[in-house]
């Protein structure tokens, strides 16, 4: 996470959430000083046992909105400097004009800040990558994962 010019004035360590598909995930803490490095890979899985058609699934992803949060552990529960929201669909299938070069590659995106974060909105890049499988339930019915 970039941001250029932005002194955080508060010192405590800060971390990123990140939510998909009603899943939870956070990095480690990294130290409070721009550029923020979170060499880590956070990997979320689904299964959706009823689903058979793809058209299904896209609309499930369409309708599930996948949440980043820029963290700060002030005391006491914690502060949010930026946030970035899209629905599930487009953060992990985006347009293809938007990105550069090969699946999986390096996308940027700005995050939108919070009120009480001063400067300009952090800039975050990362990658992504997708797989769906289909596999067999004991019933014999078919469904996406």
């Amino acid at each position: 996470i970039t941001c250029p010019g932005v002194l955080l004035k508060d010192k405590e360590e800060l971390y990123l959430s990140v939510s998909v598909l009603g899943q939870y995930k956070k990095t480690q803490c990294v130290p409070a000083a721009f550029p923020l490095f979170f060499q880590e890979k956070l990997v979320f899985e689904k299964a959706f046992a009823d689903i058979v058609d793809p058209g299904d699934l896209v609309e499930l992803l369409e309708l599930d909105t996948t949440v980043l949060e820029l963290i700060q552990l002030v005391p006491p529960v914690g502060k949010i400097l930026a946030t970035y929201e899209e629905n599930t669909r487009d953060f992990l299938f985006p347009d293809p004009k938007l990105t550069r070069g090969h699946h999986g590659s390096d996308r940027e995106i700005l995050m939108k800040r919070s009120s009480s974060f001063t400067g300009i909105a952090p800039k975050l890049r990362f990658s992504t990558s997708s797989l769906i499988t289909e596999s067999l339930l004991s019933s014999g019915r078919s469904h996406i994962q």
